[in-house]
């Protein structure tokens, strides 16, 4: 069983939180301009501001480090690979949709098709693409 890479994992990791919030980026701007989410985003007074920007590329190059470190963790199991670096992405992205449901049943966010579903939904595809970059230049 090899020793997990930590330089590789946060170099790896920032590479993965980069490429997601890039492409969720796209999606939202091209795809959903005008979903509910937006919406509420633009209507809670949020949108614009540097601070939420900021705080939101930490949240998700943090994301990407902890995608990558579950990677380097489970490769040794499941072995390297793009089946693998799918397998991380998808936990991590459950394990964010669980805490969403959670806000949702505690009557934080509406369970509306375009104001959970679709982040939701647009965020998995592109964890996973992420995910299957940074993997790709992980080494132990």
């Amino acid at each position: 069983m090899g020793k997990i890479n930590w330089g590789r994992v946060f170099l790896c990791g920032i590479v993965t939180g980069s490429v997601s919030a890039f492409l969720q980026l796209l999606v939202f701007l091209f795809a959903l301009p005008q979903t509910e989410f937006v919406t509420g985003v633009e209507a809670a007074g949020r949108a614009g501001r540097p601070a939420v920007y900021a705080l939101s590329r930490i949240v998700l190059l943090s994301v990407g480090i902890l995608t990558i470190w579950l990677y380097a963790a489970i490769r040794p199991r499941y072995g390297p690979g793009p089946k693998t670096a799918a397998v991380a992405a998808l936990a991590v992205w459950l394990s964010g949709a669980l805490v969403d449901l959670d806000w949702v049943n505690s009557g934080l966010t509406p369970l509306a098709f375009g104001a959970l579903l679709v982040p939701l939904a647009v965020a998995l595809p592109a964890h996973i693409a992420a995910t299957l970059l940074g993997a790709w230049q992980y080494k132990e």
